[in-house]
């Protein structure tokens, strides 16, 4: 269950090691907001990971090239520069609603995503389980657009009974091909 969890944490959010560093996201369950709101946020891009600015990057997530696409609140991540590593495409429904979803090598979870309330963030929360204990692990995350679109970081605290992680990956978006 751990190694599940942990490649779904790189799959869905990447991972990166960094308590120290970084606030972790505290709030207990994502805010609600309107489903049918307009995301003030777009993620649509090519992201290339800053490793330098990030914290403790994990082995999936060196060197990651991924490619968004957003269209409302569905958000759609696929790994493009794919090297030795595979990452597994994503698709995120952003509606303030639990919804199970496939983890990984045949684990299932729930994953709940909503705008925060002030339009700035997108807040996750995904729940992995085991045979015997549904709620095993939890991982909270906090996705933010800066630098007028260019910067996307995300911010993920992952919860397992064998202890609290903090990490936080910082990804550039590449800038698109002159004509």
């Amino acid at each position: 269950m751990r190694r599940t969890f942990v490649l779904a944490a790189a799959i869905l959010l990447g991972a990166a090691a960094a308590a120290a560093q970084t606030a972790a996201p505290t709030p207990a369950r994502t805010p609600k907001s309107k489903a049918s709101a307009k995301p003030k946020l777009d993620f649509t891009g090519i992201w290339v990971l800053d490793a330098a600015a990030s914290s403790g990057v994990s082995p999936q997530m060196q060197n990651a090239v991924l490619q968004v696409r957003q269209n409302g609140n569905r958000i759609w991540i696929e790994q493009i520069d794919t090297g030795d590593r595979k990452l597994l495409s994503e698709q995120i429904i952003v509606d303030g609603k639990k919804y199970e979803k496939s983890l990984g090598t045949g684990n299932k979870g729930t994953l709940e995503a909503d705008w925060g309330k002030d339009g700035t963030s997108l807040w996750l929360q995904v729940i992995a389980g085991t045979e015997g204990d549904a709620t095993a692990g939890v991982q909270r995350m906090i996705w933010r657009l800066g630098d007028g679109g260019k910067t996307w970081t995300r911010q993920t605290r992952t919860i397992q009974p064998d202890g609290t992680r903090d990490t936080f990956l910082v990804f550039r978006k590449r800038e698109a091909a002159k004509k």
